[in-house]
């Protein structure tokens, strides 16, 4: 079940609100706001046919309008929702547990990369494998740990120095 990533959405929510109201501060927040409760609470045929509306309000974009052109600006999003439209049901998403952004994963992404992967990191296959062995190894709750630390030092654990450093 593909789920439109919520905090996507909200970026073109927010950018076409602010252009249908031509950037005037408390209208803006208010469309970008109502635009907002109808998406996350299901509302998603209002939502659609208010960006309709807001797209019919500022016309449509020239072809060769500018990227930020409040009429561009409101047709991306009036797109953007149009496209996804069958992946905009939040509470079903809520209901059934499922995430509605990417964020956490992406977190957990950029965690790993910078624990493994991290600057002056440069590892080989075998390498990062013996790292998450042990990662693994510490947050189980059971033996693991130990058992890994029980087992003899295999010589390609070391790399080329292992003559060096068993000596």
């Amino acid at each position: 079940m593909p789920i439109l990533d919520f905090l996507h959405l909200l970026g073109y929510l927010y950018a076409a609100a602010h252009a249908l109201e031509n950037h005037h501060g408390w209208k803006a927040w208010q469309c970008y706001e109502q635009w907002l409760r109808w998406a996350w609470s299901g509302q998603r045929q209002k939502l659609l046919a208010a960006l309709q509306s807001a797209s019919t309000t500022v016309g449509l974009p020239p072809k060769d309008a500018a990227e930020q052109d409040r009429r561009a600006v409101v047709a991306r999003a009036l797109d953007y929702v149009g496209n996804n439209y069958d992946r905009i049901d939040y509470p079903s998403y809520r209901k059934a547990g499922l995430p509605c952004s990417s964020a956490p994963m992406e977190s957990a992404v950029k965690q790993f990369s910078r624990r493994v992967k991290g600057t002056e990191k440069f590892w080989l296959e075998d390498g990062a494998e013996a790292v998450l062995q042990v990662r693994a190894a510490c947050v189980s709750q059971d033996d693991r740990l130990e058992r890994l630390w029980a087992r003899p030092a295999l010589p390609h654990a070391y790399g080329s120095n292992w003559r060096r450093i068993a000596s």
